[in-house]
C-alpha cells in the first residue's frame, strides 16, 4: 500500500514537472481569461479609486509631462486630454465609462466588441493620462494598457494567437529588466546598490517609526551590506529566469509565481509595489485544450 502511494505522489510530481499538472482549475479559454482579465481590471479600478488615483481625483492638473515618447507627444499635440482632464464634468463621466464598460465586459465575457474597444481605449487613455500628469512613465500600468485588447479577437487562433503575444510580452518586460540591470546600467556591479535602495526608499519610515519591527529590519540589513547586496542581486536572477518562458511552457507553473515573490519582496524592502502589472500574469496560466475545453466565444460585430 504505502509503495502504491508513493509511486503514486511521484507520478503526480512528474505531471507537475512536464506540465500536466498545471491544468484545473487555472485553465483558461477565452470566457474565462475574459472573466478573470475584466475581473482583474475591476479591482484595479477600485484600487486607484482607493488610492486617490482616478481622473476625477487628479484635480485637473495643469502641468503634464509628454516626452516619454511619440505617443505622448502627439496624445497632448491633439489636446484630446483636456477634454476630460481639465474639466471635472469630463473626468466623472470618462471614469463612469472606465469603469461601465469594464463591468460590462466582465458580465458578457467581452461578447460585444464594440464595448469591447470601448473599455481597452479608455484604459489606455487612462495609462497615458496618469503617466503624463504624474509626471512619471509608470511600469505598472502597462498591462492594463495593453492587455483588453486580446479579446478584440473572433476567431479561436486569432485569440490564441494574441493570447500567447502578451505572454511573450509579459515575460520580454522581466527579462528586459535584467537585461538593463546587469549588462546596460550594470547595476548588479554596484556593491552598495542593496543597501541605497533601502535608505532612499525606507528612511522617512525608520525615522517615523523608530520602534517598529520592520525598523529593526531594515537596521539590520543596512548595517549588513553584504546580506542587502545578495538580496538585490538574487531579485535580479530571479527577473533573469523569466527567459526560460521564451523557450518551453513546461515551467509556466513556477514562472508564474516569480512575478509575485519579486513584487512582495521589493514593495517590503523598498515600498514599490507594481500591483496592477500582474494582471499579465494571467497570460502564464495554461490555455484549454482537448474535448472539454469550451468553445471560443466569437464577439459580436457591431
Amino acid at each position: 500500500m504505502n509503495t502504491d502511494k508513493l509511486r503514486l505522489h511521484k507520478d503526480e510530481a512528474a505531471r507537475w514537472v512536464t506540465g500536466g499538472g498545471w491544468t484545473r482549475p487555472w485553465s483558461l479559454d477565452r470566457d474565462r481569461a475574459a472573466r478573470w482579465v475584466f475581473g482583474a481590471l475591476l479591482v484595479i479600478f477600485f484600487y486607484r479609486y482607493f488610492t486617490h488615483s482616478l481622473v476625477h481625483q487628479l484635480q485637473q492638473p495643469v502641468l503634464s509631462q509628454s516626452d516619454f515618447d511619440y505617443t505622448y507627444w502627439l496624445y497632448h499635440f491633439t489636446r484630446f486630454p483636456d477634454v476630460f482632464v481639465q474639466h471635472r464634468t469630463g473626468a466623472f463621466l470618462f471614469d463612469g465609462v472606465l469603469l461601465a464598460s469594464t463591468l460590462y465586459c466582465w458580465a458578457t465575457r467581452g461578447g460585444r466588441r464594440g464595448i469591447v474597444v470601448l473599455s481597452a481605449l479608455c484604459w489606455s487613455l487612462y495609462g497615458l493620462t496618469y503617466n503624463s500628469y504624474s509626471y512619471h512613465h509608470n511600469h505598472a500600468v502597462i498591462g492594463i494598457m495593453v492587455l483588453p485588447y486580446v479579446f478584440l479577437a473572433k476567431e479561436e487562433s486569432s485569440f490564441t494567437l494574441a493570447w500567447d503575444g502578451m505572454r511573450y510580452f509579459c515575460l520580454y518586460i522581466y527579462v528586459d529588466a535584467f537585461f538593463i540591470k546587469t549588462f546596460i546600467g550594470q547595476n548588479v556591479a554596484y556593491f552598495p546598490a542593496g543597501v541605497e535602495f533601502i535608505k532612499t526608499n525606507q528612511s522617512a519610515f525608520m525615522l517615523q517609526h523608530p520602534g517598529s519591527a520592520l525598523r529593526a529590519v531594515y537596521a539590520f540589513f543596512l548595517t549588513h551590506p553584504r546580506l542587502s547586496y545578495a538580496g538585490f542581486v538574487s531579485m535580479v536572477l530571479l527577473q533573469g529566469c523569466m527567459v526560460v518562458g521564451f523557450f518551453t511552457r513546461k515551467w509556466d507553473q513556477f514562472l508564474f509565481f516569480i512575478p509575485l515573490v519579486f513584487h512582495c519582496i521589493t514593495y517590503f524592502f523598498i515600498d514599490v509595489f507594481f500591483f496592477e502589472l500582474l494582471i499579465l500574469n494571467l497570460t502564464l496560466l495554461p490555455a484549454k485544450k482537448g474535448p472539454d475545453a469550451h468553445p471560443v466565444s466569437r464577439p459580436e460585430q457591431e
